[in-house]
């Protein structure tokens, strides 16, 4: 809808001493009234604007309000922000479910506290269930006051002082803390404030692990940036949790072991493997049989393991969790034998499998929708073929140790749609051969996207033949968007 040309037919103003009305079209968007009393803001002044605003705040009809697309029109004016947010709370309360002062930008230094007149207006809007602020940050004492003032919010996105007081020994704090978030299911936050890291990644633990262990009914709690360990509030936890992400260190996970039972929501367990759980010593084997305890997990569909070096502890929860795994992500900087046989066998449902390791044993998972796959070595011989059911694949090689591959092994799963392919050595007779089976029809029937990414030692020759055969593709495939471009160097 272009309001430009709409209103000025449609509307008119009248200027009666200091007064200014227009008329609206009956039937116009929510968005269309704010793109119109922004393009206007640059000509009249923040108090003609909200009388504007005050005489169509009906059109609003929407549930979800974002304070910043009406401060942001008087970035300077410190107090037309404030007074927007009262004209919402007291015409639009019993109608905003979902509230929101948010930057596109997140600049965390920059946000000030919030003040206490605004997160009171805020009190005010009832029925809102999700609230997202990024423009202010709160201290801890006041997002509490708030939240426990609005009994139908379950869901917090906020920016939170890392100087907050936390005094997690005080019984008192403990109670109204628990009273303040009781509702909550989705508490994410970000630690602001200039401190040091360790600081923040203090805070954050602590916030994260106290929450864990006194909200119940949280199904997430996330310190957005900041990867905390939960294990401690896991372990003091002494009710059911309706938990359904867990963050632990591999150090934890037999000590844990024994109250899995409590978290019967849990569908994400994210672990990082310290070096002492990747010793194979004969001395430093796993308990296996505690760790059979995480077949308690039952709703447990996503595995992230990050620093994984040893396959036998890859085994020992493949053997427990693979056969509800719907996703497993493997990321390890250690040199390390995965063998896609062993996954597809004990996770007969996975849809997303992501390695980043070395040395990928030639095997292949056919049940896998989809694959994103970043590896050191790509065997010459390996074949995907039986990925039958994948449709995009993504495979980034690191080109000192790969001297070159075979295209046509990577690019022969038959309902391939996107391919992304980086860092690999390919020969000019290897290119020719993968053009020649994709007109064949041999492979690539369905794709239509295709990146080759070049790394700056490619020499001219290859760089001119990848453009050649390219042309060829493109001709041949007119709906084939095939791009080829050079890494840039770091």
């Amino acid at each position: 809808m272009n309001l430009g040309a709409e209103f000025a037919e449609l509307s008119f103003f009248k200027k009666h001493h200091n007064d200014c009305e227009f008329i609206l079209p009956d039937i116009v968007s929510q968005e269309d009234v704010i793109d119109f009393l922004r393009k206007l803001s640059v000509m009249i002044d923040s108090s003609k604007l909200y009388k504007m605003l005050f005489s169509v705040i009906d059109k609003f009809m929407a549930n979800e309000i974002n304070i910043n697309d009406f401060s942001e029109m008087y970035p300077f004016d410190t107090d037309y922000e404030l007074k927007v947010l009262q004209l919402f709370a007291s015409r639009k309360a019993k109608q905003i479910s979902d509230f929101s002062i948010r930057k596109r930008a997140l600049d965390c230094t920059a946000a000030p506290l919030i003040e206490p007149r605004m997160w009171t207006e805020i009190t005010k809007l009832k029925n809102v269930q999700t609230l997202s602020i990024n423009k202010r940050q709160f201290l801890l004492k006041d997002l509490m006051e708030m939240c426990k003032n609005m009994p139908s919010l379950n869901q917090i996105k906020v920016l939170i002082d890392s100087g907050s007081p936390l005094p997690m020994n005080d019984p008192n704090f403990a109670r109204e803390f628990s009273h303040s978030f009781d509702k909550i299911k989705k508490f994410l936050f970000v630690p602001t404030g200039c401190y040091f890291e360790d600081f923040l990644l203090r805070f954050s633990g602590n916030l994260t692990n106290f929450g864990i262990k006194h909200l119940p009914n949280l199904n997430r709690i996330l310190p957005i940036g900041k990867n905390c360990d939960m294990s401690k509030g896991c372990k003091e936890m002494d009710k059911t949790s309706q938990l359904e992400h867990v963050r632990l260190s591999s150090i934890y996970l037999e000590e844990f072991a024994s109250k899995f039972d409590q978290f019967p929501m849990v569908q994400s367990l994210e672990m990082r493997c310290n070096n002492e759980w990747n010793n194979a010593r004969e001395d430093n084997k796993i308990n296996k049989k505690k760790l059979e305890l995480l077949k308690k997990f039952k709703k447990l569909n996503e595995l992230r393991l990050t620093n994984l070096a040893s396959p036998e502890n890859l085994a020992v929860l493949l053997n427990n969790l693979g056969p509800q795994l719907e996703l497993l992500d493997l990321n390890t900087d250690h040199k390390m034998k995965i063998n896609l046989k062993q996954i597809q066998k004990t996770c007969p449902l996975l849809s997303t499998l992501e390695i980043n390791v070395a040395d990928v044993v030639e095997e292949s998972c056919p049940l896998l929708p989809a694959l994103d796959i970043a590896m050191a070595d790509v065997e010459e011989s390996q074949s995907m073929t039986s990925f039958t059911s994948l449709r995009y694949l993504q495979i980034v090689c690191d080109t000192n140790i790969s001297e070159k591959v075979r295209l046509i092994n990577l690019l022969s799963p038959p309902n391939l749609e996107m391919v992304y392919l980086r860092g690999f050595h390919v020969t000019r007779q290897e290119l020719q051969e993968t053009t020649s089976k994709i007109k064949d029809k041999t492979i690539f029937t369905k794709v239509n996207k295709l990146g080759l990414f070049l790394n700056g030692e490619t020499s001219g020759k290859m760089k001119v033949a990848l453009e050649i055969e390219g042309k060829r593709l493109t001709e041949y495939f007119l709906h084939l968007n095939f791009t080829v471009r050079e890494l840039q160097k770091p």
